[in-house]
C-alpha cells in the first residue's frame, strides 16, 4: 500500500492506498491494539465489503458489526444517540477503535459517534465511495444534518488513519462515480489547477476507471485539499472554498430527500455558482465554459432533479451552514465565487460573497430548469 501523510497544523495522520489489499488494512487495524472494534456501515457496504472485513478482525479481536439504513436519511442525531447507545451496552471503551466502512454518510456518522464517546476516541476511515475516499476523509469534520439543513450539527476529530483499498471504488453504480468526481472537478476547478489538464484528458461520461485511474484521481484530491487545510484545520479560513457549489447544492440534495448523490447536487451547485459569478461580471466565458465542459465529460445533466422545486431550494439556502460567516441581509446569500480557475473571489482570508437572492434564484432557473434558446456559441454554456 502507497501511504501519504496528511497535515492539518497540529494533526497528522496516515492514509494508505492499494488495491486487492483486504489482508493489509486487517493488519494496520490489528496494530492498533483496541480492546474492542465497532465497525459501522450501511446495508448495501455491510453486503459488499463490511462483513468480510468484520469477519477478518474478528478472529484475532473483539469486534462488534453496527449496520444502519442507506442513504442521507441515516445522518440524523438519532442515528448517533441510537448507536452510541447500542455500543455503550455492548462494552465500548477508551481502548476501543470504531472503523467506518462506508461512503461519506458513514464516515460522518461513525466520525460523530467517536468524537463524542468518551469525549473522543479513535476512529478509522475505511472508504468505499469515491467522494469519500478522494476528498471527504480528508477532512476533520464530523456531522449530521437536522431537518433545516446539512451538516449543522457537528465538530471536528481527526482519525487515527484511513485505509483505500481501490477494488472497493470497482464495486460503485456509475452515479456514486460521477458524485466522487464532482468533488474532484471542484477540487480542480477551486484549488488544483495543475489537475485539469488530467481530468480534461480522464474523464469518462460512462463512468468506467481502471485502478490506475482510481489511484491517480483519489491522490489528486487528497493532495489538492492539503495544500489548503494544512493552515487551516477548522475550515474557517481559506479553506471555506472547499465548499464552493454546496451552497445552492446543499439546498438542492435537502430538498431532493436523498434522491440525488452529493456530488451531483454539488456540481449543479458550481454550475449556478458560475453563472452568478459570470454576470457579476467576474468569471468569464471561458472559465463559465470551463465549468460545462468537465461536469459535461463527467457524465452530469444540467437540470433540477424531478420533484424539487426552486422555492424550495430558496428556502433551504436561508439554513445553508457558512450563516454567521459575514453578516447578511435575509435576501442575500453568502457564495463561494470565483474570478477565475484557481482564483476565489471575496476577501483572501475567507472567500465568501454576498448576492442577492434575486440574482440566485434567477441562476437557477435559467440554468437548471428553463429551456432558453441561446445563440449557437453560447448554448453549450448554460445547457450540457
Amino acid at each position: 500500500m502507497r501511504k501519504l501523510q496528511l497535515q492539518f497544523e497540529g494533526d497528522t495522520y496516515p492514509v494508505w492506498i492499494g488495491a486487492r489489499c483486504l489482508d493489509d488494512i486487517a493488519s494496520r487495524i490489528g496494530e492498533l491494539k483496541a480492546s474492542s472494534l465497532h465497525i459501522v456501515t450501511d446495508e448495501t457496504v455491510g453486503r459488499l465489503h463490511a462483513r468480510t472485513l468484520f469477519e477478518r478482525l474478528s478472529a484475532d479481536a473483539t469486534a462488534r458489526l453496527w449496520t444502519v439504513r442507506d442513504g442521507e436519511s441515516a445522518k440524523s442525531l438519532a442515528s448517533v444517540e441510537g448507536l452510541a447507545q447500542d455500543m455503550v451496552r455492548a462494552g465500548i471503551d477508551r481502548r476501543s477503535v470504531i472503523v467506518a466502512v462506508g461512503g461519506g454518510v458513514v464516515g460522518n456518522l461513525a466520525g460523530l459517534i467517536a468524537a463524542l464517546l468518551f469525549r473522543g476516541i479513535r476512529l478509522v476511515h475505511v472508504p468505499t465511495t469515491l467522494i469519500a475516499a478522494a476528498d471527504s476523509v480528508a477532512s476533520l469534520k464530523q456531522a449530521v444534518n437536522l431537518p433545516q439543513g446539512k451538516n449543522l450539527l457537528g465538530c471536528f476529530h481527526a482519525p487515527t488513519a484511513v485505509l483505500i483499498d481501490l477494488c472497493h471504488l470497482q464495486t460503485l453504480p456509475a452515479a456514486q462515480v460521477r458524485s466522487g468526481m464532482a468533488e474532484i472537478i471542484k477540487n480542480a476547478l477551486t484549488v488544483a489547477t495543475e489537475n485539469l489538464t488530467l481530468l480534461e484528458e480522464a474523464l469518462s461520461p460512462s463512468a468506467s476507471y481502471s485502478d490506475a485511474d482510481f489511484a491517480l484521481i483519489v491522490e489528486a484530491g487528497l493532495l489538492a485539499k492539503q495544500k489548503i487545510m494544512a493552515s487551516d484545520r477548522l475550515e474557517r479560513r481559506q479553506a471555506v472554498v472547499f465548499e464552493y457549489g454546496h451552497t445552492v447544492g446543499h439546498a438542492i440534495e435537502l430538498a431532493a430527500a436523498g434522491r440525488v448523490p452529493h456530488g451531483e447536487a454539488v456540481g449543479l451547485g458550481m454550475l449556478v455558482a458560475a453563472e452568478v459569478s459570470f454576470r457579476l461580471g467576474r468569471l468569464n466565458a471561458a472559465g463559465r465554459a470551463l465549468h460545462h465542459r468537465l461536469l459535461d465529460r463527467n457524465g452530469a445533466v444540467a437540470r433540477m432533479p424531478d420533484g424539487v422545486t426552486v422555492d424550495a431550494v430558496m428556502a433551504l439556502l436561508r439554513m445553508d451552514n457558512k450563516r454567521g460567516y459575514v453578516a447578511a441581509r435575509p435576501d442575500q446569500v453568502a457564495m463561494i465565487l470565483l474570478d477565475a480557475p484557481g482564483v476565489p473571489g471575496g476577501p483572501s482570508e475567507q472567500p465568501l460573497t454576498l448576492v442577492d437572492a434575486a440574482l440566485v434564484r434567477s441562476c437557477i432557473e435559467d440554468c437548471l430548469v428553463r429551456d432558453v434558446a441561446h445563440p449557437k456559441e453560447e448554448a453549450k454554456l448554460c445547457h450540457l
